[in-house]
């Protein structure tokens, strides 16, 4: 999960410079929901049965529409404005949110963890207020929201149990989000997709990959903490920027570089700190 997710950022912004991000995110939410549901017919065949309209089918919906449209398009989007090393540095914060939302909760982080956060923060700050080339605020913001959402996503998922198996629960949360991206594709009036967009070689690595990485984030999703579920931010940045750099000649300014090691030493506090309680 560690690397595929890496690997995402940079194809994405590659794949967002030939095909519109709307139609990325469509094909990607349609071909993972494909895959997914092959699974169920080969491992779980007879729980599609046990699904039916009642509570707890409201969080899988609410859930569903933060990772797919809301996080998806606005990732999508970003892609196309800055480089896919910066997204994953901005979902570097994941750890830092998940200390903070424990803390509104009631559980007091440690001063090691509050350092880690604060030194996130200041992170954040530069590479929001220090665009450089091809980076543009407006992405790192869209970035941003995408983190957001992902996060919200992931503890409305883990807060309610559907009862389902984990596979098909899995498949419904991909399905339903699919869903949510064809009511944008149409509202936003995006391109007509084409058989080359589909097939084209970027885009079945991103589908597999979301699918991959659905399967595995939200499997191991309520049997670790939150510190150590998020800890694929560490690896994400490095796998990005190594694959944008020798595959897509994606360039980083020095003020992200410095701001991207300032980012990671406070995340890596704030899990340490999660870590050795």
């Amino acid at each position: 999960m560690w690397f595929v997710g890496g690997g995402i950022y940079p194809f994405l912004s590659h794949a967002t410079e030939t095909i519109d991000p709307i139609n990325v995110v469509y094909i990607r939410a349609w071909g993972s929901a494909t895959i997914l549901f092959l699974a169920v017919l080969f491992l779980a065949p007879q729980s599609p049965r046990a699904f039916k309209f009642d509570k707890t089918f409201i969080p899988i919906v609410i859930s569903s529409a933060m990772y797919s449209p809301i996080c998806s398009i606005s990732l999508a989007w970003s892609s196309s404005r800055i480089p896919g090393a910066i997204t994953a540095l901005l979902y570097s914060t994941l750890p830092a949110m998940s200390i903070i939302y424990l803390a509104l909760q009631g559980k007091r982080p440690s001063r090691l963890a509050t350092s880690g956060v604060v030194v996130a923060s200041i992170a954040v700050v530069f590479l929001i207020g220090a665009p450089q080339g091809s980076v543009q605020i407006a992405g790192i913001f869209a970035a941003l929201l995408s983190t957001f959402a992902w996060f919200a996503a992931t503890e409305i998922w883990i807060k309610y149990e559907s009862g389902y198996p984990l596979i098909f629960a899995i498949f419904l949360q991909v399905f339903i989000g699919a869903i949510g991206t064809t009511i944008v594709h149409f509202v936003m009036k995006a391109p007509a997709v084409h058989a080359k967009d589909v097939f084209n070689p970027t885009m079945i690595f991103l589908i597999l990959a979301l699918a991959s990485q659905y399967w595995a984030y939200l499997g191991i999703s309520r049997r670790v903490s939150p510190a150590l579920l998020t800890s694929f931010a560490f690896v994400n940045p490095l796998v990005a920027g190594v694959i944008g750099f020798f595959a897509f000649d994606q360039k980083l300014g020095i003020v992200q570089l410095i701001a991207g090691v300032i980012l990671l030493i406070g995340v890596y506090l704030v899990v340490k700190s999660e870590t050795t309680a």
